[in-house]
């Protein structure tokens, strides 16, 4: 009597942690896939903008519009290699200075401008060249973003306590029926931590709109 008390008790508790961890882990991925679609659509945003900020170059006198051209020929490419650095890497913050940088001089060359010549154009200019600077620290910060630690140590921390409670459980002697729900909840886990990592695992945003434009601005002439 007392043994079926005890069985029915791990049953109870099996059920109610397997519950709690679906929950959490379903709200975890919804986070995780939330913030990689924001990625997505920033990555997007940024090549737009910079491809608007290269096209308003001509509203600038010759001099100026290849300067300004040169500078954003080198500033795509670093903020390709930017996302390709991973924050504990040295050469994050390095670039990260680079690229602040080359804002700072992009701006300082228009502001040059302003002082031999006033318009509309020149305040295009200096409008997509402002977009273009909040596109990039919007991104920047969106891959900084990850969800918090805590969050992954209750989810580890009932991940184990459902497989403990499981292999108590189960009375088969087959080792693949023991593994298979331990598998299960170390997919989910995993794939749940890789899209939520930005610039290491299999699920990544990559640069395909930055690298079409990177083609673009190669193509075209001073």
């Amino acid at each position: 009597m007392l043994l079926e008390t005890e069985e029915t008790s791990i049953r109870t508790l099996l059920g109610a942690s397997l519950g709690l961890f679906g929950v959490l882990l379903g709200f975890t991925f919804s986070m995780a896939n939330s913030r990689f679609e924001e990625r997505r659509q920033l990555e997007i945003a940024e090549a737009t903008d910079l491809q608007i900020l290269w096209l308003r170059t001509t509203f600038l006198a010759d001099s100026t519009r290849v300067a300004e051209r040169n500078l954003l020929r080198q500033y795509l490419p670093m903020r390709i290699k930017f996302f390709n650095a991973r924050p504990d890497d040295p050469a994050y913050e390095e670039d990260l200075r680079a690229i602040t940088l080359l804002q700072s001089r992009m701006w300082q060359v228009a502001d040059d401008e302003t002082g031999l010549q006033r318009g509309p154009g020149m305040l295009q200019f200096f409008n997509a060249l402002s977009d273009s600077i909040q596109a990039s620290e919007k991104r920047t910060a969106a891959s900084e973003n990850r969800l918090p630690t805590l969050s992954w140590a209750i989810l580890l921390m009932l991940g184990m306590m459902c497989s403990v409670l499981l292999g108590v459980d189960l009375k088969s002697h087959s080792y693949i029926l023991r593994g298979m729900l331990q598998v299960a909840l170390a997919a989910s886990l995993a794939l749940t931590y890789d899209i939520d990592t930005p610039r290491i695992g299999f699920v990544q945003v990559g640069d395909t709109s930055m690298l079409r434009l990177q083609h673009l601005m190669d193509a075209a002439p001073n």
